[in-house]
Protein backbone atom coordinates (compact mmCIF):
# COMPACT_ATOMS: atom_id res chain seq x y z
CA UNK A 1 0.00 0.00 0.00
CA UNK A 2 1.15 3.83 -1.34
CA UNK A 3 -0.09 7.10 0.65
CA UNK A 4 1.34 10.39 0.25
CA UNK A 5 1.99 13.57 1.58
CA UNK A 6 3.76 16.68 -0.03
CA UNK A 7 6.28 18.79 2.11
CA UNK A 8 6.93 22.16 0.35
CA UNK A 9 9.50 20.25 -2.70
CA UNK A 10 9.51 16.73 -0.54
CA UNK A 11 7.06 14.32 -1.40
CA UNK A 12 6.52 11.47 1.75
CA UNK A 13 5.63 8.29 0.44
CA UNK A 14 4.57 5.97 2.70
CA UNK A 15 4.89 1.94 2.17
CA UNK A 16 2.97 -0.47 4.27
CA UNK A 17 1.95 -4.34 3.34
CA UNK A 18 -1.07 -3.82 5.38
CA UNK A 19 -3.60 -1.09 4.40
CA UNK A 20 -4.58 -0.09 7.74
CA UNK A 21 -0.48 1.27 7.53
CA UNK A 22 0.38 -0.08 10.81
CA UNK A 23 2.84 1.70 12.98
CA UNK A 24 6.11 -0.67 13.09
CA UNK A 25 5.22 -2.12 9.69
CA UNK A 26 5.30 1.01 7.74
CA UNK A 27 8.45 2.82 5.86
CA UNK A 28 8.74 5.87 4.57
CA UNK A 29 10.42 6.79 1.06
CA UNK A 30 10.70 10.66 -0.02
CA UNK A 31 11.00 12.05 -3.33
CA UNK A 32 12.74 15.48 -4.12
CA UNK A 33 13.77 16.62 -7.08
CA UNK A 34 14.39 13.51 -9.18
CA UNK A 35 16.43 11.95 -5.73
CA UNK A 36 14.64 9.21 -4.39
CA UNK A 37 15.96 8.45 -0.33
CA UNK A 38 15.16 4.90 0.62
CA UNK A 39 13.27 2.85 -1.66
CA UNK A 40 11.49 0.57 0.85
CA UNK A 41 10.20 -2.84 1.10
CA UNK A 42 9.87 -5.57 -1.10
CA UNK A 43 6.49 -6.30 -0.68
CA UNK A 44 5.84 -2.63 -1.80
CA UNK A 45 8.34 -2.31 -4.46
CA UNK A 46 6.47 -2.89 -7.27
CA UNK A 47 3.65 -1.44 -6.44
CA UNK A 48 6.54 1.82 -5.48
CA UNK A 49 7.94 1.52 -9.10
CA UNK A 50 4.25 1.71 -10.51
CA UNK A 51 3.65 4.84 -8.73
CA UNK A 52 7.25 6.42 -9.75
CA UNK A 53 6.36 5.89 -13.68
CA UNK A 54 5.08 9.32 -13.86
CA UNK A 55 7.58 10.93 -11.73
CA UNK A 56 11.44 12.16 -12.40
CA UNK A 57 13.44 9.83 -10.58
CA UNK A 58 16.99 9.90 -11.41
CA UNK A 59 19.05 8.77 -8.28
CA UNK A 60 18.50 6.69 -4.61
CA UNK A 61 20.28 6.89 -1.69
CA UNK A 62 20.01 4.08 0.29
CA UNK A 63 20.29 5.44 4.28
CA UNK A 64 21.45 2.22 5.16
CA UNK A 65 21.32 -1.81 4.33
CA UNK A 66 18.42 -2.77 5.85
CA UNK A 67 15.47 -4.58 4.16
CA UNK A 68 12.71 -1.88 4.67
CA UNK A 69 15.08 0.70 2.87
CA UNK A 70 16.33 -0.77 -0.19
CA UNK A 71 13.96 -3.63 -1.93
CA UNK A 72 12.90 -1.44 -4.49
CA UNK A 73 16.22 -0.90 -5.62
CA UNK A 74 16.46 -3.77 -8.59
CA UNK A 75 13.09 -2.95 -9.71
CA UNK A 76 14.13 1.17 -9.93
CA UNK A 77 16.84 -0.08 -11.62
CA UNK A 78 15.40 -1.94 -14.33
CA UNK A 79 12.72 0.38 -14.83
CA UNK A 80 14.51 3.98 -14.89
CA UNK A 81 17.83 2.90 -14.96
CA UNK A 82 18.52 5.17 -11.76
CA UNK A 83 22.07 5.30 -10.09
CA UNK A 84 21.68 3.47 -6.39
CA UNK A 85 24.47 5.11 -3.80
CA UNK A 86 24.96 3.61 -0.23
CA UNK A 87 27.69 4.34 2.69
CA UNK A 88 30.57 2.26 1.56
CA UNK A 89 29.98 -0.29 4.46
CA UNK A 90 26.49 -0.94 3.28
CA UNK A 91 27.52 -1.59 -0.33
CA UNK A 92 28.27 -5.62 -0.18
CA UNK A 93 25.25 -5.52 2.09
CA UNK A 94 23.46 -4.77 -0.43
CA UNK A 95 24.69 -6.20 -3.72
CA UNK A 96 23.92 -9.73 -1.94
CA UNK A 97 20.82 -11.88 -0.85
CA UNK A 98 20.03 -10.71 2.55
CA UNK A 99 19.24 -13.11 5.26
CA UNK A 100 15.84 -12.43 7.75
CA UNK A 101 14.08 -13.26 10.71
CA UNK A 102 10.53 -15.13 10.08
CA UNK A 103 9.26 -11.06 11.00
CA UNK A 104 11.50 -9.64 8.64
CA UNK A 105 10.38 -11.76 6.09
CA UNK A 106 6.40 -11.34 6.92
CA UNK A 107 6.55 -7.71 7.58
CA UNK A 108 9.14 -6.24 4.72
CA UNK A 109 9.57 -9.05 2.34
CA UNK A 110 13.22 -10.29 0.65
CA UNK A 111 15.05 -7.66 -1.22
CA UNK A 112 16.09 -8.56 -4.46
CA UNK A 113 20.04 -7.85 -4.96
CA UNK A 114 21.16 -4.38 -6.76
CA UNK A 115 24.06 -2.69 -7.51
CA UNK A 116 24.78 -0.17 -5.55
CA UNK A 117 27.38 2.46 -5.44
CA UNK A 118 29.82 4.02 -2.92
CA UNK A 119 27.78 7.40 -1.33
CA UNK A 120 30.57 10.36 -0.80
CA UNK A 121 30.65 12.90 0.96
CA UNK A 122 27.50 15.05 -0.75
CA UNK A 123 24.81 14.30 -3.01
CA UNK A 124 23.46 16.93 -5.36
CA UNK A 125 19.94 17.27 -7.73
CA UNK A 126 19.67 20.33 -9.95
CA UNK A 127 18.37 22.22 -7.65
CA UNK A 128 19.83 20.63 -4.19
CA UNK A 129 22.37 19.71 -2.33
CA UNK A 130 22.83 17.23 0.00
CA UNK A 131 25.18 16.94 2.79
CA UNK A 132 26.02 13.30 4.23
CA UNK A 133 26.15 12.71 7.45
CA UNK A 134 27.30 9.56 9.55
CA UNK A 135 25.20 8.26 12.21
CA UNK A 136 26.37 4.63 12.34
CA UNK A 137 24.38 4.19 16.18
CA UNK A 138 21.69 2.10 14.56
CA UNK A 139 24.43 0.56 12.19
CA UNK A 140 27.67 1.41 11.10
CA UNK A 141 26.32 1.68 7.49
CA UNK A 142 23.50 4.66 8.13
CA UNK A 143 23.31 7.90 7.08
CA UNK A 144 21.39 11.00 7.44
CA UNK A 145 21.03 13.50 4.75
CA UNK A 146 20.92 17.32 5.34
CA UNK A 147 20.06 20.08 3.13
CA UNK A 148 21.23 23.34 4.67
CA UNK A 149 19.57 25.77 2.34
CA UNK A 150 16.22 24.08 3.28
CA UNK A 151 16.96 22.96 6.52
CA UNK A 152 15.39 19.65 5.68
CA UNK A 153 17.19 16.61 7.75
CA UNK A 154 16.46 12.82 6.15
CA UNK A 155 16.96 10.65 9.26
CA UNK A 156 16.38 7.41 8.40
CA UNK A 157 15.99 5.31 11.54
CA UNK A 158 17.70 7.83 13.53
CA UNK A 159 14.94 9.27 14.92
CA UNK A 160 11.84 6.69 15.96
CA UNK A 161 10.27 8.59 18.70
CA UNK A 162 10.98 10.55 21.64
CA UNK A 163 10.65 7.36 24.62
CA UNK A 164 12.34 4.28 22.86
CA UNK A 165 12.34 1.36 25.13
CA UNK A 166 13.29 -1.38 22.86
CA UNK A 167 16.17 -1.44 19.95
CA UNK A 168 17.84 -4.23 17.84
CA UNK A 169 20.84 -6.04 19.24
CA UNK A 170 23.42 -4.15 16.88
CA UNK A 171 22.13 -0.79 18.20
CA UNK A 172 24.84 1.61 19.57
CA UNK A 173 22.60 3.55 22.25
CA UNK A 174 25.72 5.79 23.65
CA UNK A 175 26.45 6.83 19.85
CA UNK A 176 22.50 7.17 18.85
CA UNK A 177 22.67 10.01 21.58
CA UNK A 178 26.08 11.40 20.11
CA UNK A 179 24.07 11.03 16.55
CA UNK A 180 21.18 12.58 17.37
CA UNK A 181 23.28 15.51 19.12
CA UNK A 182 25.14 15.80 15.90
CA UNK A 183 21.53 16.47 14.33
CA UNK A 184 20.44 18.50 17.00
CA UNK A 185 23.31 20.64 16.61
CA UNK A 186 22.53 21.40 12.58
CA UNK A 187 19.09 22.59 13.91
CA UNK A 188 17.01 20.91 11.11
CA UNK A 189 13.69 23.59 10.17
CA UNK A 190 11.97 19.52 8.94
CA UNK A 191 12.75 16.20 9.83
CA UNK A 192 11.98 13.26 7.41
CA UNK A 193 12.23 10.18 9.80
CA UNK A 194 11.42 7.16 7.74
CA UNK A 195 9.37 5.82 10.57
CA UNK A 196 6.50 7.98 12.08
CA UNK A 197 5.54 11.73 11.17
CA UNK A 198 7.24 14.24 9.48
CA UNK A 199 8.21 16.77 11.99
CA UNK A 200 8.26 20.65 11.56
CA UNK A 201 10.82 22.37 13.69
CA UNK A 202 11.94 19.21 15.39
CA UNK A 203 14.73 20.96 18.26
CA UNK A 204 11.87 20.20 20.74
CA UNK A 205 11.49 16.35 19.87
CA UNK A 206 15.19 16.24 19.44
CA UNK A 207 16.13 17.59 22.70
CA UNK A 208 13.22 15.25 24.73
CA UNK A 209 14.58 11.80 23.09
CA UNK A 210 18.56 13.13 24.29
CA UNK A 211 17.38 13.79 27.44
CA UNK A 212 14.97 10.46 27.85
CA UNK A 213 18.43 8.36 26.55
CA UNK A 214 20.83 9.96 28.73
CA UNK A 215 18.87 9.41 31.51
CA UNK A 216 17.72 6.31 30.82
CA UNK A 217 21.52 5.67 30.26
CA UNK A 218 22.12 6.67 33.83
CA UNK A 219 19.74 5.15 35.37
CA UNK A 220 20.76 1.44 33.62
CA UNK A 221 24.68 2.18 34.73
CA UNK A 222 23.82 2.91 38.35
CA UNK A 223 21.51 -0.68 38.94
CA UNK A 224 24.71 -2.18 36.89
CA UNK A 225 27.51 -0.95 39.23
CA UNK A 226 25.09 -1.86 41.93
CA UNK A 227 25.39 -5.59 40.50
CA UNK A 228 22.28 -6.15 38.98
CA UNK A 229 21.91 -8.18 35.61
CA UNK A 230 20.43 -7.37 32.52
CA UNK A 231 16.93 -9.33 33.76
CA UNK A 232 16.64 -7.40 37.00
CA UNK A 233 17.86 -3.76 35.52
CA UNK A 234 14.46 -4.71 32.81
CA UNK A 235 12.14 -5.81 35.67
CA UNK A 236 12.77 -2.73 37.83
CA UNK A 237 13.11 0.19 34.71
CA UNK A 238 10.98 -1.59 32.15
CA UNK A 239 8.78 -4.21 33.93
CA UNK A 240 7.34 -7.10 32.26
CA UNK A 241 9.49 -7.45 28.80
CA UNK A 242 7.59 -5.38 25.50
CA UNK A 243 5.34 -7.91 23.94
CA UNK A 244 7.01 -6.59 20.81
CA UNK A 245 10.15 -8.87 21.85
CA UNK A 246 8.35 -12.22 20.97
CA UNK A 247 6.67 -10.74 17.81
CA UNK A 248 10.16 -10.12 16.88
CA UNK A 249 12.69 -13.18 17.68
CA UNK A 250 13.59 -10.70 20.55
CA UNK A 251 15.35 -8.56 17.82
CA UNK A 252 13.48 -5.76 19.40
CA UNK A 253 13.74 -5.90 22.92
CA UNK A 254 14.43 -3.80 26.33
CA UNK A 255 16.76 -6.50 27.45
CA UNK A 256 18.68 -5.03 23.85
CA UNK A 257 18.62 -1.72 25.06
CA UNK A 258 20.40 -2.40 28.69
CA UNK A 259 22.68 -4.81 27.49
CA UNK A 260 24.08 -1.79 24.70
CA UNK A 261 24.05 0.87 27.65
CA UNK A 262 25.93 -1.60 29.99
CA UNK A 263 28.55 -2.56 27.07
CA UNK A 264 29.43 0.89 27.02
CA UNK A 265 29.48 1.10 30.43
CA UNK A 266 31.89 -1.71 30.22
CA UNK A 267 34.13 -0.13 27.79
CA UNK A 268 34.19 2.94 30.68
CA UNK A 269 35.65 1.10 33.00
CA UNK A 270 38.19 -0.64 31.38
CA UNK A 271 39.41 2.17 30.12
CA UNK A 272 40.20 3.67 33.48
Amino acid sequence: MIATLQFEEVLQIKLCRYPEFIPGSTVSAYLVDGLLIDSGPAHTAEELTDFLKDKTVSTVVNTHYHEDHISANQFLQEHFRVEIFAHPLAVNKINKPATLYPYQEEVWGYPVPSQVQPLGKSISTEKFSFEVIPTPGHDRDHVCLFERRQGWLFSGDLFIGTRPVVCRPMDDQRQIIADLKTIRELKPRILFPAPGHVLMEPGGKLDKVIAHLEDLGRRIETLYQKGLDTIAIREQIFGKENEIAQRTQQQFSSENMIKSFISGCVESLDGV
